[in-house]
């Protein structure tokens, strides 16, 4: 039987060599290649990932992707905040205080916001998960980190805040044992000028121009606001409806100045929003 089988098996091979000589049509088809398979001469990989499913909103501000889809809340804010990048450390300030809002709005929503409407905001539940209460105390320093590298946002949150998180009063401003923490604002502000940040250029301009905290300087607050809207500009790409009443600002702005400071504030506000780098990564 092993001789028969040989001398099939032989027959049969020499069929197929025979109709492929004489122009036969193949009767063994060739398999087709695997999606995201590499050309023949290049070296075998693993299979392409197919591609995720369209996401119905955008993404949490976080700058770092997960590591692990199962990934904790607290093991993530956990992570973003012992990175040394301070836009993840803005990122663990914004997961944590969303849960503080959450959870201290839970009964203002309940006798405020429609039912269907509650439905569109996070329950505490949601917001916090496993959140621990060492990672809501430490929130302010996360905040204050990034806020001091000129992370986009960040200065004037850390202006909200307060210097204990409580939320800022006029007299919080003016306390002395609060200087040092009014120290660091202004270093924060001064920083996210430098990174195009909209939020402290506008804070300039509103200082500037009021005389709040600072001498009222016309000159001052044109050079703000022309870097101020070269930012945004720079950000969406395009002037939108927030810049329409730019022209109108600026003539009240420059009422008091001559046509030279106007052209000097102008062109101070041109070279500084020409020379802000935002960091890497930061929206």
């Amino acid at each position: 039987m092993l001789l028969a089988a040989t001398v099939s098996a032989a027959l049969v091979g020499g069929a197929l060599v025979y109709g492929l000589d004489h122009g036969q049509p193949r009767i063994v088809k060739e398999p087709a290649p695997a999606p995201g398979a590499f050309p023949v001469g290049q070296p075998a990989a693993a299979p392409a990932p197919q591609p995720a499913a369209v996401r119905a909103a955008p993404p949490p501000p976080v700058s770092a992707p997960s590591r692990d889809p199962f990934e904790s809340l607290s093991h993530k804010v956990d992570r973003l905040g012992r990175s040394p990048d301070p836009v993840d450390a803005f990122a663990a300030y914004q997961l944590v205080t969303a849960c503080v809002w959450a959870r201290d709005h839970e009964g203002w929503m309940a006798h405020h916001i429609l039912p269907g409407d509650r439905a569109l905001l996070p329950t505490p539940q949601q917001a916090c998960g496993d959140i621990a209460s060492d990672q809501i105390q430490s929130r302010l320093r996360w905040l204050e980190r990034a806020a001091l590298a000129g992370v986009h946002h960040a200065a004037t949150e850390m202006l909200r805040e307060g210097p204990d998180g409580l939320g800022l009063s006029n007299s919080d401003i003016d306390a002395p044992e609060n200087a040092s923490w009014k120290l660091r604002v202004e270093a924060a502000l001064d920083a996210g000028v430098h990174t195009c940040d909209p939020d402290s250029l506008e804070s300039r301009v509103n200082a500037y121009e009021s005389g709040q905290g600072v001498a009222p300087d016309r000159a001052m607050a044109l050079t703000y606001w022309v870097a101020y809207m070269e930012c945004r500009q720079r950000l969406v790409g395009q002037p939108g409806t927030i810049l329409s009443n730019a022209g109108s600002i600026t003539q009240r702005m420059g009422r008091s100045l001559t046509a030279d400071q106007i052209a000097q504030a102008v062109a101070a506000g041109h070279a500084l929003a020409r020379d802000a780098r935002p960091l890497p990564g930061d929206q």
